[in-house]
């Protein structure tokens, strides 16, 4: 479907109806209906009742969430007044006594989001999809305040998620794709949300950029490993990970000095090989920092089966052979296992460091925050890692936490299990603390040395001070790895 090319005063109008309507994220869940990522099938009936006696916002949702055609002859008169206003705007089409969509609207984060619906059978070529559940998760890493005064580059914009979200922190973004019907979404949607510091260019990957650098870098492009070739916005023009090393070193050098990027990526995982080894080398010589994030990695019918269920869920009778294409063409490539992660980058003219870290839950919410933490503890275990400099420090946990503890009951008696501490907000990821260093953690306030602490500890548990001494280092060093921890206020000024 091609997208819309607007009226610019047509689409101010549509911005003043959806407002006025309550056709928002909250609007919506409102009446009881969570749509950020679209609408699921077992949700129609559900909101098609809801939508009762709502008007205006019942037509509007009719229209753009559940893409139902509507007699013109039972518009509420809000909607009547705006139809011309509508369909200049390209969000519908009249056709005599009905009118229908030509986009969904989904709302999101806050913003409205125009794209194209998602057809009953294959995608076209030049297909634009709306917000997904990859795009939440790149956008969970890059801090609210990620870049003030900077400008900022979506590299592959699609209908411009990465940039209308990212709009408010920088001076300005630059919004790229190859996709020229992305490029006309993403100027739609800055003018839905009232934006104008979007600029749109069209181009193959960094092309448009080319002698360019900003602060911030976002790129969520296409780089799924497969025989495939057809869509834009999924498959690359590679078949291996070319696509995936190609993005993390572009961003790596269009990075100013202190700026941040960060993608989404694929590698081909080889047999033996520690998992981060591959970023690395892909890294070496680009002067950039690497916090990577392993989200898993699959063998290759499991990789297939991720990025076919659309096929097998609307094409049920080519998706066996489907799966065969993929796993033939993973046999030739020699291809054993794909590792995907979010890797952010920063750069900066020192030595530089590759921090690797498993996800193995679910996150919680924005982890913008912990990768800065993560960022600042690796800088400083650079450069004071030895253990007298740590047992010299002072360090704080002052990020919102829990502390987890459970009691096992083995042989007739309750056995204390190690604790666990996660953050209220970020990765998920769970640091373990050994019972008998649970008294160390709690007394990380930033107010005494971590030497101070271990004696505290020791002289009060009866503990043997040089084994506690050792394993509280651990215990700190894992807490600065994945940035529940800092050096707090009480400096380098302990006895060692």
């Amino acid at each position: 479907m091609a997208a819309p090319s607007p009226d610019p005063g047509s689409v101010r109008a549509v911005r003043e109806l959806l407002l006025a309507a309550g056709y928002s994220t909250a609007g919506i869940a409102a009446i009881g209906i969570e749509v950020e990522l679209g609408v699921r099938e077992p949700d129609i009936a559900i909101l098609s009742r809801a939508l009762e006696g709502v008007e205006p916002l019942a037509t509007l949702v009719r229209l753009f969430l559940l893409g139902e055609h509507v007699d013109t002859r039972a518009l509420p008169g809000a909607v009547e007044r705006a139809t011309a206003d509508l369909a200049a705007a390209g969000l519908l089409v009249v056709d005599g006594s009905r009118i229908r969509p030509r986009v969904r609207l989904t709302p999101w984060r806050g913003l409205i989001v125009a794209h194209d619906p998602d057809p009953p059978g294959d995608l076209w070529d030049e297909h634009v999809s709306g917000p997904t559940p990859a795009a939440d998760a790149l956008l969970q890493l890059v801090p609210a305040d990620a870049a003030p005064g900077a400008r900022a580059l979506d590299m592959g914009t699609g209908c411009g998620l990465l940039a209308l979200a990212i709009e408010a922190s920088v001076r300005g973004v630059v919004a790229t794709d190859i996709n020229p019907v992305a490029l006309r979404y993403t100027a739609l949607n800055a003018g839905l949300n009232g934006i104008s510091t979007i600029e749109t260019r069209a181009g193959s990957w960094f092309e448009p950029v080319e002698e360019e650098s900003f602060g911030l870098i976002v790129a969520n492009p296409p780089f799924v490993i497969s025989p495939e070739s057809s869509l834009i916005f999924r498959h690359s023009p590679h078949s291996r990970d070319e696509a995936s090393r190609d993005v993390v070193r572009s961003i790596a050098g269009h990075l100013q000095d202190g700026g941040y990027g960060y993608a989404l990526v694929n590698w081909i995982q080889a047999p033996g090989r520690p998992w981060l080894d591959t970023i690395a080398g892909w890294l070496e010589g680009t002067g950039c920092d690497a916090v990577v994030l392993l989200h898993g990695i699959d063998d290759p019918l499991a990789y297939a089966v991720r990025w076919n269920v659309r096929e097998q869920q609307l094409r049920p009778d080519r998706y066996p052979a489907t799966l065969d294409r993929w796993l033939d063409h993973f046999r030739d490539e020699s291809i054993a296992a794909i590792a995907t992660a979010g890797v952010v980058l920063r750069r900066r003219s020192m030595p530089n460091w590759r921090h690797g870290i498993e996800l193995t839950g679910r996150g919680r919410g924005a982890a913008g925050p912990q990768i800065r933490a993560i960022v600042a503890g690796q800088d400083f275990l650079q450069a004071h890692d030895a253990a007298d400099d740590l047992l010299r420090t002072a360090f704080t946990m002052d990020t919102p936490h829990r502390l987890y503890q459970t009691l096992a009951f083995r042989d007739g008696e309750y056995v204390v299990e190690p604790a666990a501490l996660g953050l209220e907000e970020g990765l998920g990821i769970p640091v373990a603390v050994e019972p008998d260093l649970i008294q160390v953690a709690l007394r990380l306030d930033g107010s005494q040395t971590l030497a101070g602490i271990v004696q505290e500890v020791a002289e009060a548990t009866g503990a043997d001070s040089v084994s506690l001494s050792n394993r509280s280092i651990e215990l700190v060093r894992a807490l600065l790895g994945q940035g529940f921890a800092a050096a707090g206020a009480g400096g380098r000024t302990g006895p060692a």
